[in-house]
């Protein structure tokens, strides 16, 4: 699937990640001394960010939002949609976004609406956001949030899944513009029939919550965890990433005539440190246009994209076109070009 849009731009970027900061020395009954080196020079980790029990991904989402409407106060009246993109929403009824409706002080008259998506999440939520700011009347604005707190649904001793993934949220204020010139390019790719790659078994109406739900298992290669908590296959989903994102982005240049050698930045899902390096190799785009913040906050899921934007704010100033290229479970990924010349840029505020 294809998408252009004209005369929409994305206004704001504020991220939020908890203060807690989960070392790789936390882990030192997972790996040894020798894994644990090959585990930060391949995947790149050094340490990840965890919220504190009683903190929820609304709660980041919410702080990285008011800190754009303390800044802009005329957008309590202008903003007309929210939407709450996340794989661990507060409830599973009520949806988080009318929460944040309330909680933000926004006017009633307001499309609220959930995504539950992954790691190519802030693909599908700006095309989302982009498609309905395309609809509204001049100056007026939709707040796409998306915040995970990953470390609720990680078995302590997987190794596959809990050294990957920190928590974290972004706020993005998507403004319409009616200026041709304000283009965005989408394209998008979907493989349901590998679903299981990236899965929590139970807790849906697929599987409801059984005793059994709650028992340890350990899979063929010795990890354990419950049915309750996160489970990737994670060759399988190496595999995929290799296989398919590269061929994917060339699709989307192709399709709308863009140049390569236009693009400011790169910005890849932060998944693994060797993956964004070998697609930057094959798309033959030096290290100064692939920024890298795995190392800091881990595997954020569909926040890591606009997380890594927060990251280098000062640079991002006299930053034009990138490219930013999401993919994860479903098996779901998605690509596109836009322009945030434009978009003011916060630093990352810790709660």
């Amino acid at each position: 699937m294809f998408q252009q849009f004209n005369g929409v731009t994305i206004e704001h970027i504020s991220s939020c990640v908890p203060s807690r900061r989960i070392k790789n020395s936390s882990f030192n009954s997972l790996l040894n001394d020798k894994e644990l080196k090959m585990f930060e020079k391949t995947v790149g980790i050094l340490e990840r960010r965890w919220v504190e029990n009683n903190v929820t991904a609304s709660d980041l989402g919410y702080s990285a939002a008011i800190d754009i409407l303390n800044k802009n106060d005329t957008y309590l009246n202008s903003i007309k949609c929210v939407i709450f993109l996340s794989q661990t929403s507060d409830f599973k009824i009520p949806f988080t976004s009318n929460i944040l409706q309330h909680k933000l002080g926004l006017e009633k008259d307001i499309l609220c609406l959930d995504i539950n998506a992954g790691c190519a999440g802030f693909i599908q939520g700006l095309s989302t956001a982009f498609s309905i700011a395309s609809t509204l009347q001049k100056g007026q604005k939709v707040l796409l949030v998306i915040a995970e707190t990953l470390s609720k649904i990680l078995s302590s001793v997987d190794r596959s899944t809990t050294m990957l993934f920190g928590d974290g949220a972004s706020a993005i204020v998507i403004n319409k513009t009616d200026e041709i010139s304000d283009q965005s390019f989408f394209n998008f790719y979907s493989d349901g029939e590998k679903y299981k790659a990236i899965i929590i078994p139970d807790g849906g109406y697929r599987n409801i919550v059984t005793e059994e739900s709650f028992k340890l298992i350990s899979d063929d290669k010795n990890e354990t965890k419950n049915s309750l908590q996160l489970s990737m296959d994670g060759p399988s989903v190496f595999d995929f990433t290799l296989r398919e994102i590269y061929p994917s982005i060339i699709e989307l240049f192709k399709y709308y005539k863009q140049d390569l050698m236009k693009v400011d930045k790169f910005l890849f899902h932060q998944s693994n440190k060797f993956i964004i390096k070998q697609l930057a190799s094959k798309l033959g785009v030096g290290d100064d246009r692939v920024p890298i913040n795995i190392q800091d906050y881990g595997n954020t899921s569909g926040v890591s994209i606009p997380l890594l934007i927060s990251s280098f704010y000062e640079s991002f100033s006299i930053t034009n076109k990138v490219v930013c290229s999401g993919y994860g479970s479903g098996l779901n990924w998605g690509n596109c070009i836009i322009d945030i010349s434009k978009t003011i840029i916060y630093p990352i505020k810790e709660i």
